[in-house]
């Protein structure tokens, strides 16, 4: 147990940690879409004329919505994470929502 100043300066320093964190997994998350929406657009080029390869159709939309949901996921859940580092004046415990 440390004082007040300590676990502030304990959570600050966790912060930049968890924003990178989140910045990667939003890349990761744009890369994969990015590829999916490559490969539905390849397909439309290359075999939809003939009917080929329609495997490619399912697999390109579940590589291009699912990190959609999955980004929308970790933009709400941050956005809406409760946070203890911000108490109140009179020393209560209660928990504050981060907006």
């Amino acid at each position: 147990m440390g004082s007040d100043k300590e676990e502030r300066f304990e959570t600050e320093m966790k912060e930049p940690t968890k924003i990178v964190k989140t910045y990667i997994a939003c890349l990761w998350l744009f890369l994969v879409s990015l590829t999916g929406g490559l490969m539905l657009t390849w397909w439309e080029y290359k075999y939809h004329p003939t009917n080929r390869q329609l495997w490619m159709v399912p697999f390109g939309l579940i590589l291009f919505t699912t990190p959609l949901i999955i980004w929308l996921a970790i933009f709400v859940s941050d956005i809406c994470s409760f946070t203890d580092d911000v108490r109140p004046p009179d020393g209560s415990q209660f928990m504050t929502l981060k907006i």
